[in-house]
């Protein structure tokens, strides 16, 4: 998760900072006519602090704290509403609709709603006392409606936060737990496999050492009994170490599904996935595997589609996500694997119509020349 969550919260983190545009409508109210110092400082005061009261609430981490500051966010509009309404007159009134919007950000609805309602209360004292006329109803019972609304939604908006929140945690405790488990496998698995072999070695070297001298015949079959075991024990750990590095491209379309369901996004596979050669089937592992994360931290898609058809002699690999990449700058991992696909005769494109597709070829056969080094166990 990492929700995305962490797409959705991509998109929607700036959106509470939009209904500041509501502002406007004390602005108005003071810009209306000229006004004293007095007012212009307490205006500006109180509308500073409010904005930052608002965003704190909205902004708080983790989103649990959020239930506290609603109620001081609340309390403080209803402070500003009678602090500027004798100054900017029934604009004041857009501080209640803010204060029911901020106190939906609680755990409790039946609060929410209860100090919703108050601020609703509060509104219609004025229409009552005669200073709001008839005709004021056409925008005073909107403003109600709205208020009411808004803490109901933003109770719903701090529920789903907090639960994205605990499923990212969640999520980074199964990583953590998957990992540990992990490590603890491959040492048990290197202590089963090595214990007893490097001990047996040790024997075998010290008595070569001792015969070296009085019996050099036996010293030498003693070495070459070394030569064997060693050879029997590089052998055994290449063959667990490729069981480590990697598990086939269906391990891989697991795991994508995986992150990608952890980030809101569906995976579609339109063809079973057939038997690739082994450097074919590892690069489009890697390929799936670049893709998928290209995805989840950027792309703020809804889908995946992952196809692997025929194509001439060898194979096609296309993945194409619906989200904003488009034709961008690519990184450095899609350079790295267009240059590992044509180290074994395939290629790889990428277009940026409706979405990202990259588009790679696989060779049917390995084409590739050995790749030089250090040969490694």
């Amino acid at each position: 998760m990492q929700v995305n969550v962490a797409a959705r919260r991509g998109v929607w983190a700036w959106f509470p900072l939009l209904w500041l545009v509501f502002l406007a409508y004390p602005l108005i109210g003071f810009f209306d006519h000229p006004r004293p110092a007095g007012e212009w400082l307490r205006f500006w005061a109180v509308l500073a602090g409010f904005v930052a009261v608002y965003a704190r609430v909205f902004f708080v981490r983790p989103p649990e704290h959020a239930a506290r500051w609603a109620v001081a966010g609340w309390a403080y509009a209803l402070a500003a509403y009678f602090v500027l309404l004798p100054v900017i007159g029934g604009t004041a009134t857009a501080f209640l609709i803010y204060g029911g919007s901020i106190i939906g950000f609680q755990a409790r609805v039946a609060v929410a709603l209860w100090l919703a309602f108050l601020n609703v209360a509060i509104m219609v004292v004025p229409f009552w006392d005669g200073r709001y006329a008839l005709e004021d109803l056409a925008w005073l019972a909107p403003n109600m409606v709205f208020t009411l609304v808004a803490a109901y939604a933003n109770h719903a908006s701090y529920r789903r936060n907090v639960a994205d929140a605990r499923l990212v945690q969640v999520q980074a405790e199964k990583e953590k737990l998957a990992a540990d488990a992990e490590r603890e496998r491959i040492a048990r698995d290197l202590h089963d496999l090595l214990g007893h072999t490097l001990s047996v070695i040790v024997l075998k070297s010290e008595l070569a050492g001792k015969l070296a001298e009085r019996d050099p015949a036996r010293a030498a079959a003693e070495i070459r009994e070394v030569e064997r075991i060693s050879r029997d024990a590089l052998s055994e750990v290449r063959s667990a170490v490729s069981g480590y590095r990697g598990s086939g491209l269906g391990a891989e379309l697991a795991r994508a599904k995986v992150a990608l369901d952890t980030a809101g996004v569906k995976l579609s596979v339109t063809e079973a996935l057939p038997t690739l050669p082994p450097r074919a089937e590892q690069a489009a592992a890697m390929l799936l595997r670049e893709a998928i994360t290209n995805v989840v931290r950027h792309a703020h898609a809804r889908a995946v589609d992952v196809t692997l058809t025929p194509h001439g002699r060898g194979w096609r690999l296309v993945v194409h996500d619906d989200g904003i990449g488009g034709a961008g700058p690519e990184g450095s991992g899609l350079t790295g694997m267009r240059e590992r696909l044509r180290a074994i005769g395939g290629t790889l494109e990428r277009s940026g119509a409706g979405g990202t597709t990259l588009t790679a070829t696989l060779p049917g056969e390995d084409h590739s020349t050995p790749e030089t080094g250090l040969v490694t166990a």
